[in-house]
């Protein structure tokens, strides 16, 4: 775990700005049913008008992971209070998203509330799909007596992620109750995930799984569909 304390914790006062302060967030998978992908994607797209609405809702991603069967999307949205997350769960967002859910999914999306532990985001505002292409979404389980180690790793890897210009939005977060942890990142294209995947923060996220996590971490790559930013 020293590994991710390395000298550039003295950078902290110039990395600062570009670090988050959501502290709220949802993963919600989905699987699309096969003759539905198009339009799955084409909802993903069209929420963005609603999602804009949503003065709350800081971050909003749909995405669509690749390499994966059957064929699974996402939505992952940030908050920075948990009254305006609940307002998004009873918004108009959401309420699509299940008035469509019998026509476009197997079964209905799974809401799965996190606490946002670290991140690392990049000034927007309003719709943005150009200059956003790629991404991850890393789960993995802690150990029972290591829950608050990994918390402590993913808080002391920020100043790591910061370092990295091509990594766009980093979050770590927790789903509370579960020993369950995700780390999800977006990029501008491969080039920035693969360094990301070959950098200091993977390579110590995968050294410490042994003595941290009840198994290897569970890398998904997926495609951005969509995105809203809110600064």
């Amino acid at each position: 775990m020293t590994a991710l304390f390395p000298a550039l914790l003295l950078l902290l006062h110039v990395l600062q700005p570009v670090l988050g302060d959501v502290s709220f967030a949802l993963l919600v998978p989905a699987i699309a049913k096969p003759d539905q992908i198009d339009a799955t994607q084409d909802f993903l797209e069209g929420a963005i008008p609603l999602v804009q609405d949503e003065p709350g809702t800081i971050q909003w991603f749909g995405v669509k992971f690749t390499d994966v069967a059957p064929p699974t999307f996402a939505i992952f949205d940030t908050f920075n209070s948990e009254a305006a997350r609940t307002a998004h769960l009873n918004g108009k967002v959401a309420a699509a998203l299940f008035a469509n859910a019998p026509t476009l999914f197997v079964a209905d999306p799974v809401i799965n509330k996190a606490n946002v532990l670290a991140s690392k985001v990049q000034d927007g505002d309003g719709s943005l799909t150009e200059g956003l292409a790629v991404g991850l979404r890393v789960n993995f389980t802690a150990k029972a007596d290591k829950v608050q180690d990994v918390r402590d790793f993913l808080t002391g890897a920020v100043p790591l992620v910061a370092a990295e210009p091509d990594t766009l939005f980093w979050y770590a977060v927790e789903f509370p109750g579960t020993r369950v942890f995700s780390i999800v990142d977006f990029f501008a294209g491969e080039a920035g995930r693969e360094e990301h995947l070959s950098g200091k923060v993977a390579a110590a996220l995968f050294a410490s799984a042994d003595e941290l996590l009840t198994g290897q971490p569970d890398v998904v790559k997926f495609d951005v569909i969509s995105a809203d930013i809110k600064g």
